[in-house]
């Protein structure tokens, strides 16, 4: 009964908080840098980065920004319910 799990107690509510924070930035920051820099653009690239490799470098940030969403919410949020009976 006394058994409280690290997810359950405050610090892991906040560790949660904190990764999805994360998770948020590395899914927007990455495109955002690219549509400002002009890194995806026609005009070519203005800090050294082929369009390829920047887009790539954006595509694998949100991948993993997925991995660390499912991992702070759970993956039971997103396992179909039961059906009623």
């Amino acid at each position: 009964m006394g058994a409280v799990r690290f997810r359950d107690s405050m610090t892991g509510r906040i560790v949660r908080g904190i990764v999805i924070v994360v998770s948020a930035v590395l899914m927007i920051v990455p495109a955002y840098i690219n549509y400002e820099l002009g890194i995806a653009g026609t005009t070519g690239p203005k800090i050294g980065f082929e369009p390829v490799v920047s887009m790539g470098i954006t595509l694998e940030l949100f991948a993993i920004a997925i991995v660390l969403f499912i991992v702070a919410v759970g993956p039971e949020k997103f396992k179909p319910k039961g059906q009623a009976q």
